[in-house]
């Protein structure tokens, strides 16, 4: 009798898909695209209900903040720093030189810069507004021309309304899909509101291009008025 767990042969699950399929070799495609339909369809569904929660909650959560992360913007993604100048093609970076930093990504993801409540979003999904729970109002932005994406290579993470810790997880894209299509993806995280502020002031160093940053490194810095 035995008595040890065996593990399944690899070519003994092989065969037993192979002599299911063995008339209609195709079924097994078949099957696969059925899951991944459900899948994606399950996903949606998530997706919606969190955005209708979101949308519908107006019991704010105020998260604390550190004392060490008060006036510290950080970086949303992981990736090398450009400066605006350089970002020719992006509208969002030439407009908003001096309060803004631009990051050329490594990977499809956006990251909570700061603790604070997502206040604006679009319908691409490629933009989101926060505001610190000290009065900093953040957009963040993934490429240019918001209309031109259409939210289909992109999924939000966190919807409008929802307060979120820095570092979370926002907005994950599929930067393949953009670039068949001919899109950029570079990240722009530009402070809206500069004039209740003493100060802002991105940490761009002399050769910011061959500058890798991580989400968690300060991009920027602000000063509040009552700081003096």
């Amino acid at each position: 009798m035995q008595t040890a767990t065996t593990l399944a042969n690899p070519m003994s699950i092989k065969g037993y898909l192979d002599s299911i399929y063995v008339d209609d070799p195709n079924r097994i495609l078949l099957k696969l695209n059925y899951m991944g339909e459900k899948i994606s369809g399950l996903v949606s569904r998530v997706d919606h209900d969190a955005h209708a929660r979101s949308d519908a909650d107006h019991d704010y959560v105020t998260l604390d903040v550190p004392a060490e992360q008060r006036g510290k913007l950080f970086s949303p993604t992981a990736g090398r720093l450009v400066s605006p100048e350089h970002a020719r093609q992006n509208e969002s970076a030439r407009a908003a030189q001096g309060r803004c930093v631009c990051i050329r990504p490594t990977y499809g993801m956006l990251y909570a810069p700061v603790t604070g409540r997502i206040t604006a979003q679009l319908p691409s999904h490629n933009a989101i507004g926060i505001m610190t729970f000290d009065g900093v109002q953040i957009l963040l932005t993934v490429g240019n021309a918001p209309q031109r994406y259409q939210g289909k290579a992109f999924r939000q993470l966190a919807w409008q309304n929802d307060s979120v810790h820095m570092g979370d997880p926002l907005v994950a894209w599929d930067r393949r899909a953009l670039r068949d299509e001919g899109q950029d993806d570079l990240v722009v995280m530009t402070v809206t509101n500069p004039d209740d502020l003493a100060s802002v002031t991105p940490l761009q160093p002399r050769v910011p291009w061959a500058t890798r940053v991580r989400p968690e490194a300060q991009v920027m810095r602000v000063e509040f008025p009552d700081e003096g």
